[in-house]
């Protein structure tokens, strides 16, 4: 038997941060993903082919499940959980904001 380690992929955990906050799978974590890359809610909506009522109604899902009130504090608490550790380490990110 033989038990390998090695650092998840960026692929690999954002399901784990959906997960964990237990937002749902499929448009939850997709509006989640398209605020952290920084779209606004028409941008959202537009991606997502729904209308910017339901984008914000879904935000607010998201907010009272990661316990924030706004997409600021949103984004701060990912970066405040999943990436300022990393980068304590002295990792960088990649340029498409993940970590190698």
């Amino acid at each position: 038997m033989a038990v390998i380690f090695e650092e998840a992929r960026p692929s690999e955990i954002a399901p784990l941060i959906a997960d964990a906050y237990g937002l749902t799978k499929k448009r939850e974590s997709e509006i989640t993903r398209l605020v952290l890359r920084g779209l606004s809610t028409n941008e959202v909506s537009e991606e997502l082919h729904i209308t910017p009522n339901t984008v914000r109604d879904h935000f607010k899902s998201v907010f009272d499940k990661v316990g924030v009130r706004s997409r600021r504090e949103l984004v701060g608490q990912v970066f405040a959980q999943h990436y300022q550790p990393r980068m304590a380490t002295g990792h960088e990110p990649n340029a498409d904001g993940w970590f190698a």
